[in-house]
């Protein structure tokens, strides 16, 4: 695979693929996180050539029309005033200006999501090197992030995608050194991604509603909570392979709704209460000799102040702990936006599907695509 730092872009137009696909309300954009993401190849092409176009999907607009509501106009408008400096809005794929300009959402084109050999063509057609620099997207055979990389003269990572993959394989490639945390509401989303983690980790530990699945699964008393009595066997062995670290504490109610929590031993949960959080244990937070942690998932319903107190434990232990932290997902991201900074960590991915598929082992068509270049 080629990496943007690997090639000669002087004074060549370039096509930037990246993920822009922030939340926007009233025009307002409410997290910033990916359009900065995607400042450091942007800003590393401008230095060798000024003939760039950037590239991004926003949303899941209707395609083959123009949808207001999906347009880049306030994401143009942001990087105009970060980068001081005026950026047209294409609509087309002709005629690109030999300066840096921003392709409206690229998901109004015809194509886009079947990989239209046309569109895909279209792109990259307009460009001397075509860079990939949305990770997020990697799972997705579209045309803008497959079919243009095959057609393209020339074809590269750029910087957030070739670090997406070296922090992920840096940690799955050592698998000894290795605690990783999932958490979420259901096991059978996260399949894939416990089995993949318990191969490429020493230690798996559960949260959420998937930690209610392994602790029926083990025998203990789970009451009303959220369980999948269909993961029950695969749970039990899971639990087998002596890698999953289940909580030894849990905070309990009636319902979400309730204003208190009680933190109970796992052994003495009521038959009609609800595990609603999970507390962190000594057992996990006393860890220091893990060279890797990769954390996807909040460990309770972290939205809610009562049921928020595992999620905050764990932000607590990640950032005061000498291991590199891989953290991904978007409720990952937005569990450490709400109780602390994502600079803190060493690396938190943007990236929400692929992510998961790629800590699943799947081969991502994105990065199938970079490696026939």
């Amino acid at each position: 695979m080629n990496h943007l730092v690997d090639i000669d872009i002087t004074d060549k137009k370039v096509g930037l693929r990246v993920d822009l696909n922030v939340p926007i309300e009233n025009g307002e954009i409410l997290n910033h996180e990916r359009l900065s993401a995607a400042l450091p190849s942007i800003l590393y092409i401008l230095e060798r050539t000024k003939k760039l176009c950037i590239i991004s999907h926003l949303g899941r607009p209707e395609e083959g029309s123009f949808n207001e509501n999906y347009s880049l106009e306030p994401i143009k408008n942001w990087f105009q005033k970060r980068l001081n400096v005026e950026i047209p809005l294409l609509s087309e794929f002709k005629n690109i200006p030999e300066s840096l300009c921003l392709m409206e959402n690229i998901r109004f084109f015809k194509g886009e999501k079947d990989n239209a050999s046309e569109l895909s063509a279209m792109i990259s057609n307009c460009f001397d090197v075509y860079v990939m620099d949305a990770f997020a997207t990697a799972h997705r055979q579209s045309a803008s992030t497959y079919g243009a990389i095959l057609e393209a003269k020339e074809a590269c990572a750029g910087q957030l995608f070739s670090q997406e993959i070296k922090s992920l394989d840096s940690a799955l490639h050592n698998s000894e050194n290795v605690l990783s945390i999932v958490g979420g509401s259901k096991v059978s989303t996260k399949l894939n991604v416990i089995k993949n983690l318990i191969s490429n980790s020493s230690k798996v530990l559960v949260g959420g509603g998937i930690a209610n699945t392994f602790l029926k699964a083990a025998g203990y008393e789970v009451g009303i909570s959220l369980v999948e009595d269909e993961m029950i066997d695969i749970s039990r062995k899971l639990l087998d392979t002596n890698k999953i670290i289940l909580p030894k504490n849990v905070y309990v109610a009636n319902s979400t709704q309730d204003n208190s929590a009680e933190l109970v031993p796992v052994q003495e949960v009521n038959k009609n209460k609800m595990i609603l959080d999970i507390e962190l244990s000594e057992e996990v937070r006393s860890i220091s000799n893990y060279k890797y942690i990769i954390w996807n998932g909040p460990l309770g319903i972290f939205e809610i102040e009562q049921f928020s107190n595992g999620t905050k434990q764990l932000i607590n232990f990640l950032e005061n702990s000498s291991s590199k932290v891989i953290a991904g997902g978007g409720e990952t991201i937005y569990a450490i936006s709400k109780f602390s900074d994502i600079k803190k960590f060493n690396y938190v991915s943007t990236a929400g599907g692929a992510f998961l598929e790629y800590l699943s082992g799947y081969k991502l068509p994105t990065i199938e695509a970079l490696r026939l270049k």
